[in-house]
This record gives C-alpha cells, sequence and structure tokens, in this order.
C-alpha cells in the first residue's frame, strides 16, 4: 500500500477516470500504459473494450462516496492524465467538484494532488476555476523529465496561486530550476523496470542544492532502477521532506 511505502508520497489514489497516451520522451517506458493498464484488464477491472489510447469514465467512482473513505495525500486520476486533451472540460470540472464536496464534509481534510504533463490546460483551468487560487486541500503538480519539459511546463505551473509540486520522475538528464522557483514541493525519481535509463546523482544533487537553497521541502522517490527494491539514499541520508499540512 503506498501508506505503507516510503518512496511513494501518497497515501491513496482515486481513479474515477483512466486514460492517457504517451507525450514526451519521459512517457517512452510508461508504468502505467505498460504495466497497470493490461494488468488491471488482465484482471476484469477495466472493460475489454477499452483501449489504451482512451479515456474511461467510471460511473460507480465518479461520486463523492467513491472519494471520502480516501484520507492523507490522495492522487487524483493517477492512472492517466486528468487534463489530456481527449478528456472533456465538462468531466474535469465533474472531478474537481467532487473533490470540493468531499473536501469539505470531513473534519479532518486530506491534500489532493492533481498530476499532469499537459501543464497549459491545467493552468486555464484551474486559474479560471479558482481565481483567488487554490482551495488549501488541492495541489497542482507538474511532471517533467529534462530541462526542455521544464522550460515548457513550468511557466504554466507558475501561473496558478496555492500548492504547486514540481515532480521530475523520471528524470532524464541534468536540470536546473532557478528560473522556475519559488514552488512548494520538489520530488525526484528515476526511472524503473526493464530497459529503465540511467539517473546521475550529480542530476539530484543540483536539484537538491537549488531547493535547499530556497528552504523548499524536498522528497526523493527513487534512484535504482528497480520498482522493488527501493534505493533512496543520496549522501547518506534518505529525503523525506512533505510540506506543511501533508501528512500520510
Amino acid at each position: 500500500m503506498a501508506k505503507t511505502n516510503a518512496s511513494d508520497i501518497l497515501t491513496a489514489d482515486w481513479n474515477p477516470i483512466i486514460g492517457c497516451e504517451r507525450y514526451s520522451d519521459g512517457c517512452k517506458n510508461c508504468w502505467y500504459l505498460d504495466g497497470i493498464f493490461p494488468w488491471q484488464k488482465r484482471l476484469g477491472r477495466i472493460p475489454e473494450e477499452v483501449e489504451k489510447n482512451e479515456h474511461h469514465v467510471f460511473a460507480t467512482r465518479l461520486d463523492v462516496e467513491s472519494l471520502r473513505a480516501k484520507n492523507g495525500i490522495v492522487g487524483v486520476v493517477q492512472h492517466g492524465d486528468l487534463f489530456w486533451d481527449q478528456v472533456p472540460e465538462m468531466i474535469i470540472h465533474k472531478v474537481l467538484d467532487i473533490v470540493d464536496t468531499a473536501a469539505n464534509k470531513k473534519r479532518v481534510v486530506p491534500k489532493y494532488i492533481l498530476w499532469t504533463k499537459r501543464a497549459e490546460r491545467m493552468a486555464n483551468i484551474l486559474t479560471q476555476r479558482y481565481p483567488e487560487g487554490l482551495p488549501a486541500y488541492l495541489a497542482a503538480s507538474v511532471s517533467i523529465e529534462n530541462q526542455q519539459t521544464a522550460n515548457e511546463r513550468l511557466p504554466q505551473l507558475k501561473r496558478i496561486k496555492g500548492i504547486r509540486i514540481i515532480m521530475i520522475e523520471p528524470m532524464l538528464g541534468p536540470i536546473t530550476l532557478k528560473n522556475h522557483l519559488p514552488v512548494e514541493w520538489v520530488v525526484v525519481g528515476s526511472e524503473t523496470g526493464s530497459g529503465a535509463r540511467h539517473i546521475s546523482l550529480d542530476w539530484v544533487r543540483k536539484i537538491r542544492d537549488e531547493v535547499k537553497t530556497k528552504d523548499i521541502p524536498f522528497f526523493i522517490k527513487q534512484l535504482g532502477n528497480h520498482h522493488k527494491k527501493s534505493v533512496r539514499i543520496l549522501d547518506g541520508r534518505e529525503w523525506n521532506e512533505f510540506p506543511q499540512g501533508f501528512k500520510k
């Protein structure tokens, strides 16, 4: 379970919709398309007619009750990308409506993380929906893998007011974040699985030093290439820092 996995930043995830397609170099060995999707289909949890390259809405999950039981740090639509252009904007707002309603019904409110590579679409929708800034229970996260994707996507993340997360996973090359800080959290992870590409510890050190100079929480998910064998120590310590209010 994510809650007991020290290398996972999430307590739980909620997937009322699924679906994505390869978008940039970081998607080459996509853990969802190549692993989770076929596995879930074999188990009968995804309808046989649903293909990898289309989104699918689970009507029974698209309600407040399916989300209310999840606590801690909750990833919203981890099995795909909520802001993929194939997902209708009406569905995106329905998902956000449920998050807003669930948060308002809880005494101890979880942190809900939206996670995307489609940074511009996310920024457009969230800034229109929450013009005064994201509610405290909601965080916007953008995935990058190299300097090009950082420069393309992170200016869109900066448009959003509220809790913003830079997710460098898989890290495929040296990156500087100097022009893209501050944010509220930076997370780094290597690629894992068959054909996993190399991560240099010097790349990670550079990010750590830039982030800690700004006193931003820093978390390392993985530095190895095997998802079942966690390698998380950099220069003699694990980096397990969370933003204030985030607790698994």
